[in-house]
């Protein structure tokens, strides 16, 4: 699926023919945007023939799993941004690729997923007024609403990581089973995959302003270093989610530890109780020819061996409970 916007003469216009565009391409004055969804390989003669793309970008567009970078063709700059998507079911990350190729009056937007940011940015740009046409500003303006825009998409999920996170708190303080170590060691991989996939981008985002030239005039520039700083605030905020699992990792560590200390105090203490009566049943129970107990037994003595046990118990108890280990 394709979508082109074109505007010409301050006029936004959508679903142009294929066969107009390389008509539109020859007025510098017009800005295209084209949007690909889904496999890119059957628009390559349109790439190729009417933007000039070459056949090493083509390939990379192609590709799958791409490092965010940005590189400079015949004519265009090349950019490989990524989204973040998180399912807090699974607590697993995905970063859907997107490609972005600019030239001086085109920006093409190339991506598998649907991207629903991206879609509501294309439907506001053909249905806005005209004080809010990004196509008349120029491409600079609209590879910056793009950017920002997946830019701002990020947050969401950093609120939800954020949610996540002190609800994992809470539970590593009283939940010790193994189901909270592997959602800890899951949300762990989720993060390193994130934070992966937007460490190159701080780089890329800083690289548009340096090394673009007159594409991005020194006017828009200020926009785009915007856009850097919302993406250092964004690989730090994934930093210091890392940071926390790892910390809430030790803490879970050390409650299991705990609790185990607790079980083997209170294990103890039972087998401390039930040591010097056994003792005592141990010495009377032994099997001898000549047992004073018995020989000379005047009918209570059973029952006093047996008080002095319980006696015996509960003053142990009563120790226990004074010295705080009950």
């Amino acid at each position: 699926m394709r979508h082109i916007l074109v505007c010409q003469n301050n006029v936004v216009r959508a679903d142009i023919p294929s066969e107009e565009l390389p008509a539109i391409r020859k007025d510098q004055h017009a800005v295209i945007w084209l949007d690909i969804e889904g496999e890119p390989g059957k628009y390559r003669a349109l790439l190729a023939d009417t933007f000039g793309l070459s056949s090493l970008t083509i390939s990379t567009i192609g590709e799958d799993a791409e490092r965010a970078k940005l590189a400079e063709g015949p004519g265009y700059f090349y950019l490989v941004t990524h989204g973040l998507d998180f399912d807090p079911h699974t607590d697993e990350a995905e970063t859907p690729k997107l490609d972005i190729v600019f030239g001086v009056n085109f920006l093409i937007t190339s991506h598998r997923a649907s991207l629903p940011w991206l879609n509501t940015l294309r439907d506001a740009t053909t249905h806005g007024h005209d004080d809010e046409n990004i196509l008349g500003r120029g491409v600079a303006h609209l590879l910056y609403a793009v950017l920002d825009t997946l830019v701002d998409s990020y947050f969401p999920v950093l609120d939800q990581l954020d949610d996540i996170v002190d609800d994992l708190e809470n539970q590593t303080l009283v939940d010790t089973s193994n189901e909270v170590q592997a959602r800890i060691f899951r949300l762990k991989r989720s993060l390193a995959h994130m934070r992966r996939t937007i460490s190159p981008q701080v780089e890329v985002a800083n690289a548009l302003i340096t090394r673009t030239g007159e594409l991005i005039p020194r006017e828009v520039e200020p926009y785009f270093t915007e856009i850097h700083d919302h993406l250092v605030r964004v690989f730090e905020v994934l930093d210091s989610y890392r940071d926390l699992m790892s910390g809430l990792l030790d803490v879970y560590l050390t409650t299991v530890s705990n609790r185990l200390n607790s079980v083997m105090k209170q294990l103890t203490i039972i087998a401390t109780i039930f040591m010097p009566i056994t003792f005592i049943t141990g010495i009377f129970g032994m099997n001898f020819a000549h047992s004073p107990q018995v020989e000379h037994d005047p009918g209570y003595a059973f029952w006093l061996v047996l008080l002095a046990m319980a006696l015996i118990s509960a003053m142990q108890i009563w120790y226990f409970k004074r010295r705080g280990w009950l």
